[in-house]
């Protein structure tokens, strides 16, 4: 029986395959030994009619050790699929213990093998969560530097050139060369202009880090700056529709960040892939849901083709952190519509 194995493993087959091969050998083995037997035994007119209901029998024996192999091994198979479910990236796919006996040994790998599998999922999800939370603090961090200490230093820069404008202008008519004093002036002007542009882009890029709004005022303030910022940044004007009970309640600051930051990127998206000339952008309470959507009428796409893009997994992880999901409907020609629903958080 080892050789046997040995010959087999060279030819690469399934277990499944090896099994059945191994069992139809084996039959064949006792029919020609049995054939053997019965020509020696029997005349010649018996022989043939023998043979023939030998050869029946075994082909017989062979289809029905086939079948009852595959429904034995039907547990092993499912259980094959899920792994290369998972193996593909669907994380979620889990297998049915129950699809074989709980007492079994398949039964008792599928049992396990979820297990495994939910086990690395909480894991997977305790980091996915300490890496965002120290993203958050450190674009916290950032934004509060490029707000102190840039601001204040271009401030500074601005307060001098106004000096020395001031300077320039009080000076005699004979202690400079009209054309000197001109070309300093210029140049303090200049100077002070471009203080002063890149002044405000510190100041929106500090706010597009980590908007004091959300902390300061919450999630519906931080979606108002959004949509305005949308329209300055990207000439892309967003609708925004806020239900009466969303404007009063206030949500943890988890599911604040969350939501602000896949309406975000959503937005991002519409603005630079889209083609759009619209969004709408939507925030509503259900008796146990949170529903967030993006709505744009730009040219859309199949979201399968950008399902694994780094912003759509960021937004998907962000949900699925809260124990929510995200959907993406996508049609070509017919724009695309984001929805992130998240459950209320229990309250104490």
């Amino acid at each position: 029986m080892r050789i046997i194995w040995e010959w087999l493993r060279r030819w690469q087959l399934s277990l499944f395959e090896k099994v059945i091969l191994t069992n139809s050998l084996l039959l064949l083995a006792e029919a020609v030994a049995a054939l053997w037997v019965t020509s020696h035994a029997l005349e010649a007119h018996h022989f043939f009619i023998d043979t023939a209901f030998l050869v029946a029998a075994t082909l017989l024996s062979i289809a029905i050790n086939a079948l009852l192999l595959r429904a034995s091994f039907r547990p092993l198979f499912r259980l094959l699929e899920i792994i290369r479910q998972v193996t593909a990236g669907k994380t979620d796919a889990r297998a049915d213990p129950a699809a074989a006996d709980s007492d079994s040994e398949v039964g008792q790998l599928a049992a396990a093998f979820n297990t495994m599998l939910d086990r690395l999922e909480d894991q997977r999800r305790q980091q996915s969560a300490l890496i965002l939370q120290a993203r958050e603090e450190e674009l916290r961090r950032v934004s509060r530097e490029l707000h102190d200490e840039g601001s204040q230093n271009l401030t500074a820069i601005l307060v001098y050139c106004e000096i020395l404008l001031r300077t320039l202008e009080g000076l005699p008519a004979r202690a400079i060369a009209d054309e000197t004093r001109q070309q300093l002036i210029t140049g303090c002007q200049q100077l002070s202009e471009l203080a002063q542009r890149t002044l405000d882009s510190i100041r929106h890029l500090s706010q597009r880090l980590r908007p004091p709004v959300l902390d300061d005022l919450g999630l519906v303030a931080a979606l108002r700056w959004l949509v305005e910022d949308s329209r300055q940044r990207f000439c892309l004007p967003v609708e925004l529709t806020l239900e009466e009970q969303a404007l009063w309640q206030r949500l943890p600051p988890s599911y604040e960040t969350a939501l602000f930051r896949i309406a975000q990127e959503a937005l991002t998206n519409v603005a630079r892939h889209a083609r759009a000339s619209r969004a709408q952008l939507a925030l509503r309470l259900t008796s146990d849901a949170i529903h967030l959507s993006i709505q744009d009428d730009g040219a859309g796409c199949d979201p399968d083709q950008r399902s694994n893009g780094l912003g759509l997994v960021s937004m998907r992880e962000r949900a699925a952190l809260l124990g929510g999901k995200l959907y993406i409907e996508a049609r070509p020609g017919q724009g695309t519509r984001v929805e992130a629903i998240l459950p209320l958080p229990a309250t104490s």
